[in-house]
């Protein structure tokens, strides 16, 4: 799947000779004239890199920047930022604002071939790490989690199982409270066998399903985090939810690469 990126600056030509420097990637462009229509685009789309021109009118880089270091979701994303201002003020104060990086305009034959390209691949794996880093440390708390919840399930659980039992063996019950017990019994057989699943997971892998405006949440997986026997019986609960994965959106502001 292509990385997504946001090129930011109110200078048609200068948006395109960015697409044509990094035409070589497998990246996927979208575009803003000015700062926001920058932030309406990263409010509705899962953007992976920014590239954002300071000296834009109101609002500038710096307001988006300001903007986007405000808000929980932005706040992470990496911006490589660009200026055709000699001042080193400049360059320092959009690093404090959480650039990642910069170059100046105009480009050189270096900067063309070289370094930009460069830039924008190591700002991506910058960010990949950071969020293989993060998904590390969730699913050590859903397995936490889950293993908390087992044990918590399984001992009333076991209470209603054993009087489920004696009431089914009582002589002259009726019929019908007999088959409403047996339901019972059913049930929580049905629990037991989750919950047996979930202790025998030998690691949390999850999905994300969509949840709203291009974000998504986690849902564990119980086919692909355990195996053996675990996994078979994990499998049939999997498929029986029928879920599916996110699906493509398109925006105004995509654009492709030339």
């Amino acid at each position: 799947m292509p990385h997504r990126i946001l090129l930011v600056d109110d200078e048609p030509h200068h948006r395109k000779l960015l697409r044509m420097v990094l035409r070589k990637g497998d990246y996927e462009f979208f575009e803003a004239d000015d700062g926001d229509e920058a932030l309406r685009l990263l409010a509705g789309e899962a953007i992976d890199l920014v590239l954002l021109d300071l000296m834009m009118p109101q609002p500038n880089g710096f307001d988006v920047l300001t903007s986007m270091r405000r808000n929980d979701r932005l706040r992470d994303l990496p911006v490589i930022v660009a200026s055709a201002s000699t001042s080193p003020e400049d360059v320092e104060r959009s690093l404090e604002l959480g650039a990642v990086d910069y170059f100046m305009k105009p480009l050189s034959e270096w900067d063309i071939r070289f370094q930009l390209p460069i830039k924008v691949r190591n700002a991506l794996a910058l960010h990949r790490a950071s969020d293989e880093q993060l998904r590390t440390e969730r699913m050590k708390a859903v397995s936490a989690m889950a293993v908390a919840l087992n044990h918590e399930i399984n001992n009333p659980l076991q209470v209603i199982q054993g009087n489920a039992q004696l009431l089914h063996v009582l002589p002259n019950l009726a019929p019908e409270v007999r088959d409403k017990v047996q339901r019972i019994r059913a049930a929580t057989e049905t629990i037991a066998n989750l919950t047996h699943r979930i202790s025998t997971l030998r690691d949390v892998v999850t999905t994300d399903y969509p949840a709203g405006n291009k974000m998504t949440v986690p849902m564990v997986n119980l086919k692909a985090s355990s195996d053996g026997e675990g996994s078979g019986a994990a499998g049939d609960g999997a498929n029986a939810e029928g879920t599916t994965g996110p699906t493509e959106g398109r925006s105004s502001g995509r654009s492709s690469p030339e």
